[in-house]
């Protein structure tokens, strides 16, 4: 991937992620509709792939840093979904829409498990 594709794929979400701040369904129709998702990202699956890492990505930076914190991970998840509204909104859809993407919910949940703060473990003596 050449670095012009990757920022027209990091523009063409960040679109798609502020439309879903007021209409998910639609800024998800509207882009499907669009030639540039087919050549971006393959298609509709490879844009929501794309979302889901972006979302993954920034849920462990946040996770890491909550355990130095001491944080507990469902505060983190419930901020991270509070701050970027519509990339919660679009992976919403996307565990309806597709298998794959639905198969894939557990990795944030053994994400929290592993790098969850202090709060969120338990000691046996």
């Amino acid at each position: 991937m050449t670095w012009t594709l990757l920022h027209e794929r990091m523009a063409f979400m960040a679109n798609v992620i502020k439309a879903a701040e007021t209409d998910p369904e639609a800024a998800l129709a509207l882009a499907d509709g669009s030639s540039e998702v087919s050549r971006l990202f393959g298609g509709e699956e490879g844009l929501l792939l794309s979302l889901r890492q972006r979302w993954m990505t920034m849920l462990v930076a946040k996770l890491d840093q909550a355990a130095h914190d001491g944080v507990a991970a469902e505060r983190v998840l419930a901020d991270l979904a509070a701050a970027e509204p519509g990339l919660h909104a679009l992976l919403e859809i996307a565990s309806r829409r597709s298998l794959r993407l639905r198969s894939l919910s557990g990795g944030e949940r053994r994400a929290m498990e592993l790098l969850g703060g202090p709060g969120d473990r338990q000691t046996v003596a």
